[in-house]
């Protein structure tokens, strides 16, 4: 869909803002606001941390002083540093009492707290330095965080040592998204249209995307009357292909694979409308409930579209659209997404269960209660208003919320709030007049 521009937010009014230098809304019970309020704290401190260039260079110089003689076994966590940390890759290994030797050439601060090693390389361009510089660790696992990216040097360090990863196809697939239509193709995977030139589409409403990217950069709603690839496109160096809009509703199929056995840890009902030029999200509401045919047949293209991109090991998310009696994939990855939300709905830490993928000796991660967990994106003042008003009077269950105008995809949105409870009725009645129903 259509990236719009970024559109410079204009400030609440004095009237329309909560009186709290942390942002928090007021007529909340007390307790209620000082734990949350001291959660903002706490959140705006580590990030002044993060940013502080000495406190990052005195850590990493901790971290490579522990490099010089290893001790114990390892999981290796790969890292885009400012480019895409991996934090909840260390975060989880650590947690479940593994040693973690993070691999970046831009160490953070946050993943750089749950380490205890560090080779300072840059993974996607120096894999064969750091295959070298492994050869004197003992390591148990290598792992990943969000960026699909990272993939293929996962495959080459598990390749050489031993070890289990996602993959080497899946991870050209992910990185490759004509190539994953073309594989599942091959598959026998019932899935949109598609094309690598624009003149099948000519005429006709279409979606662009790139074949690389990540989180619906560059990707275009086209109308039949837009010219598909400009002169001015043709020579970026992008490259692009094309496939058919798919107007039904959008499932979003979140979990984990344990040797070619997935295990869905939510169901995400995704709710779009037409905002600035794009299709905006309205809410993503987790562990929806969906009829039973319906789910049947997601539950079908799940398994089929997981074994047409070679998933066999990992975290993924499978984006679906139903249409008439069946489901089309529209995109797919062999990582995480919505992480917190997902641990949150799940009532399973995502980071746990997606580290344990790669561990041979499994460790044990707790399983709660799901939750009926819904993000609502406000787009107009009158969401912002209904948000804010179900916010005062259900403040404990607000999850978390950033209720000022800010960019989401480039899109100015004036607040976002995620509210949760233990069933979808109660969540209904929480979320009265904001129109969240799957």
């Amino acid at each position: 869909m259509k990236q719009a521009a970024p559109v410079e937010a204009e400030p609440l009014s004095v009237q329309q803002r909560p009186h709290s230098l942390l942002w928090f809304y007021p007529c909340c019970d007390p307790r209620v606001d000082i734990q949350m309020n001291f959660n903002k704290l706490k959140m705006m401190v580590g990030r002044k941390l993060a940013r502080n260039g000495l406190m990052r260079r005195l850590v990493e110089q901790r971290l490579l002083r522990r490099t010089v003689r290893p001790q114990g076994s390892y999981v290796a966590v790969l890292s885009m540093g400012r480019n895409g940390h991996s934090y909840s890759a260390a975060r989880a290994a650590r947690a479940l009492g593994r040693r973690v030797l993070l691999i970046t050439d831009q160490p953070q601060l946050q993943e750089m707290a749950y380490a205890d090693a560090l080779i300072p390389l840059d993974p996607l361009t120096d894999l064969e330095a750091i295959l070298t510089r492994l050869e004197g660790f003992k390591m148990e696992a290598v792992v990943v965080s969000i960026k699909h990216l990272l993939l293929p040097a996962q495959a080459a360090i598990a390749d050489k040592f031993g070890l289990i990863s996602a993959g080497a196809e899946t991870g050209l697939l992910n990185n490759d998204k004509f190539a994953w239509r073309k594989a599942l193709d091959a598959a026998g995977v019932v899935q949109p249209e598609y094309s690598d030139q624009p003149e099948p589409f000519e005429g006709r409403a279409c979606i662009r995307k790139p074949r690389s990217g990540t989180g619906s950069a560059n990707v275009s709603l086209m109308t039949a009357q837009e010219e598909k690839l400009t002169a001015a496109e043709r020579a970026s160096g992008v490259e692009y292909f094309f496939e058919e809009m798919i107007e039904g509703d959008q499932y979003d199929f979140e979990g984990v694979v344990e040797d070619g056995t997935p295990r869905v840890l939510s169901k995400v009902f995704e709710k779009y409308i037409p905002e600035q030029g794009t299709f905006a999200p309205r809410y993503f509401l987790f562990n929806a409930p969906i009829e039973a045919a319906r789910e049947a047949a997601l539950d079908r293209c799940l398994i089929e579209t997981l074994a047409g991109s070679a998933v066999h090991n990992g975290a993924f998310h499978v984006e679906m659209r139903v249409r008439g009696d069946h489901a089309v994939p529209i995109d797919f990855a062999n990582r995480m997404g919505y992480e917190r939300l997902m641990t949150l709905a799940s009532g399973e830490d995502f980071g746990q269960a997606h580290v344990n993928c790669f561990l041979r000796a499994k460790a044990e991660v707790k399983r709660g209660k799901k939750q009926a967990v819904v993000q609502f994106f406000c787009w107009t003042p009158d969401d912002f208003d209904i948000a804010r008003a179900r916010m005062r009077e259900h403040p404990r269950h607000v999850f978390d919320q950033v209720m000022v105008p800010h960019a989401f995809a480039s899109i100015h949105c004036l607040g976002m709030v995620t509210f949760q409870a233990d069933t979808h009725e109660e969540l209904a009645h929480i979320t009265a007049g904001l129109n969240v129903r799957g």
